[in-house]
């Protein structure tokens, strides 16, 4: 391994319900359709807003409806992780290990579907600018296909300068471990903090080397 690429929401920020939370009020408010369990769990997380809209609410949104559907959605999200107080750190291990890792000068970057302004927002919530270059880190711009696609892991793993397949990746969503596959990323390692997804991504080898609930034991156990 030379080169290591983290997603960001419920890998290193455990705020998958919030996003949950979120998403649906949105839907509901806009929308007679239901979403299910599997919904959120293949066509929610790891989507880019824009495919989570026109699949739940409408396909014929415009461009500028998506845009102000998905700042209203946003805006709800950060208000939420701000008032929560179950919501404040990293997740468990996870500052240990990007300080080893900032310490052995390893290449890493985060490649998340989050839009641009959540990621500014965690820059500042979380200080990631203390081990991660903003202009190396990856999100959802409008301008690649999202995850299944491969492309937003090949772009992060050339931006720190390494070849896929000498990378990790760190996903906890069904599309994020599809897109990491599709990139043929080296070391695909799915994280899943309540055991609610292992089976699916076992029966579908999603996740290779390995799934976790935190990063307690990630130094020794892949570094």
């Amino acid at each position: 391994m030379k080169g290591i690429i983290f997603d960001f929401n419920g890998t290193m920020f455990m705020d998958s319900d919030l996003h949950e939370a979120a998403w649906l009020h949105l839907i509901k408010k806009y929308s007679s359709k239901k979403m299910t369990e599997e919904d959120i769990l293949k066509n929610v997380h790891g989507k880019t807003n824009d495919v989570i809209l026109r699949n739940f609410i409408s396909q014929a949104l415009s461009d500028e409806e998506v845009q102000k559907l998905s700042d209203e959605k946003e805006a709800n999200y950060r208000d939420s992780v701000l008032a929560s107080a179950d919501h404040k750190e990293f997740t468990a291990g996870l500052r240990e290990v990007l300080d080893y890792l900032k310490a052995e000068k390893i290449p890493m970057t985060i490649a998340s579907a989050s839009p641009k302004i959540n990621m500014d927002f965690y820059f500042d919530y979380l200080n990631l600018g203390e081990w991660f270059d903003y202009e190396k880190m990856v999100c959802h711009t409008g301008s690649f296909p999202g995850k299944p696609a491969p492309d937003i892991f090949l772009i992060a793993a050339e931006k720190i300068g390494v070849e896929p397949e000498n990378c990790i990746v760190i996903e906890d969503s069904y599309s994020g471990l599809q897109a990491a596959r599709n990139a043929k990323i080296g070391t695909i390692i799915a994280i899943d903090p309540e055991k609610k997804n292992r089976a699916v991504f076992e029966a579908e080898d999603l996740a290779p080397d390995g799934v976790i609930e935190d990063f307690t034991s990630f130094i020794s156990d892949y570094l």
